[in-house]
């Protein structure tokens, strides 16, 4: 009786340990290398397959671009709606005039909707941009590659 509940539990064991092992051999590998490849080989891993990642700088540009371009604008919409109601409730002196009421607030509140939604887009737009640049640069690299190729 006793051997057939451990048994499933042997098995469980044997198959963490197994997991534990690859896992241990793992790390070792990626601890061999220098610093600045260990994330560079999971990042290529992650984006490219097998090929090398030329520019190891642009994931993570590209990633600060898109976090930058969600913050921007859920703190603008969130900062325009606050600046907005302060207008409608207790208004804002500019140099001598002071601007109050439900008119100003609300047009505070669109304009700085508008705003933040325009910084967001600039921000994903240029993301995109670097990703344009490094595709550009593959295709000619392919293109002029197999006009080689062809010629020879």
């Amino acid at each position: 009786m006793k051997t057939a509940i451990f048994s499933p539990a042997r098995r469980i064991i044997s198959s963490v340990r197994i997991v534990a092992s690859s896992l241990g051999r793992l790390t070792e590998k990626l601890w061999l290398l220098p610093p600045c490849q260990r994330v560079d080989r999971a990042f290529q891993k992650a984006l490219r397959g097998n090929t090398a990642l030329e520019y190891r700088f642009l994931p993570y540009a590209t990633s600060v671009l898109r976090v930058l371009g969600w913050a921007v604008l859920v703190i603008g919409v969130i900062a325009s709606v606050f600046f907005g109601l302060q207008i409608m409730n207790d208004g804002l002196m500019i140099g001598g005039t002071e601007l109050m009421g439900i008119g100003m607030g609300v047009s505070a509140i669109i304009l700085g909707i508008v705003g933040s939604f325009l910084a967001w887009l600039f921000l994903l737009v240029n993301r995109e941009l670097v990703y344009l640049f490094i595709h550009v640069k593959e295709n000619t690299r392919n293109t002029t590659g197999r006009i080689t190729e062809e010629s020879n």
